[in-house]
C-alpha cells in the first residue's frame, strides 16, 4: 500500500505541469494584424502574444519568464527599389535599434527540458497490491509515461526551431511590391511599440 501512495504522490506532484506540451505552429501569413506602422514606402504589421493565441501555453510560459518576446511580422514593400531586412530595414523601439535574436538563442530560451521528463522514472517501483495478488504497474507506468513526454517535447521544440528558422527574417531581400511574412525574437519584458525604419 505504501508503494501506490508513494506512486500517485510522485504522479500527481508531476502531472502538476510536467507534462509535455505539443507545438502549433504560429502561421505568420495566416495571422491578422492589429499593430502597423505605414509610410509610404513601407507597411510593417506586427502581433506580440503570437505564442499563446496559438495555444502554444508552456512555451509562451517560458516567452514571459525569460524576457524574449515572440513576434511575428508582415512587411510590404511600397516601393520601387529592393529592401534588405536588417540592414535598410531594421526594428526600432522608442527609437532605438532592436537587436533581433538568433533563432538559435530564441529556442535555447523557450524550449521544454527533455531530460527533466526521466523523473518519471521514479514511478517504476509502483505496485498495485491486492487481496490476491501483487502487480508491478510501475514497469509501465514510468517507461511509458517517461518515453511519451520526452518524444512531445522533443518533436515540439523542433517544430518551433523548424519554424523559427524558416521565418527567420534578416538578410531576406523585400523586392518591389512585395509581402513578406516572418517570427522575430526580441529581448522585452512588456509589448513595447515597435517601428520599421
Amino acid at each position: 500500500m505504501k508503494n501506490i501512495i508513494l506512486g500517485l504522490s510522485i504522479l500527481t506532484l508531476l502531472g502538476l505541469g510536467a507534462c509535455a506540451s505539443s507545438y502549433n505552429a504560429i502561421r505568420p501569413e495566416l495571422l491578422n494584424y492589429q499593430s502597423n506602422q505605414s509610410t509610404q514606402e513601407v507597411d510593417f504589421f506586427y502581433r506580440y502574444d503570437v505564442l499563446n493565441e496559438r495555444g502554444n501555453k508552456k512555451y509562451a510560459k517560458k516567452e514571459s519568464r525569460s524576457g524574449v518576446k515572440v513576434v511575428a511580422v508582415k512587411i510590404v514593400n511600397n516601393s520601387k527599389k529592393a529592401f534588405t531586412f536588417g540592414e535598410d530595414l531594421k526594428v526600432h523601439r522608442n527609437g532605438t535599434p532592436v537587436n533581433l535574436m538568433t533563432p538559435d538563442l530564441v529556442i535555447s530560451s523557450l524550449k521544454q527540458g527533455v531530460p527533466i521528463y526521466l523523473l518519471y522514472l521514479l514511478l517504476t517501483p509502483m505496485r498495485l497490491i491486492t487481496p490476491q495478488d501483487d502487480y508491478p504497474i510501475g514497469l509501465l507506468v514510468g517507461p511509458g509515461i517517461t518515453v511519451g513526454n520526452m518524444a512531445v517535447a522533443s518533436t515540439a521544440n523542433k517544430r518551433l526551431e523548424r519554424e523559427m528558422a524558416d521565418n527567420f527574417l534578416n538578410g531576406k531581400v523585400v523586392q518591389p511590391g512585395e509581402t513578406v511574412y516572418g517570427i522575430i525574437g526580441i529581448a522585452d519584458q512588456g509589448y513595447s511599440p515597435l517601428e520599421l525604419k
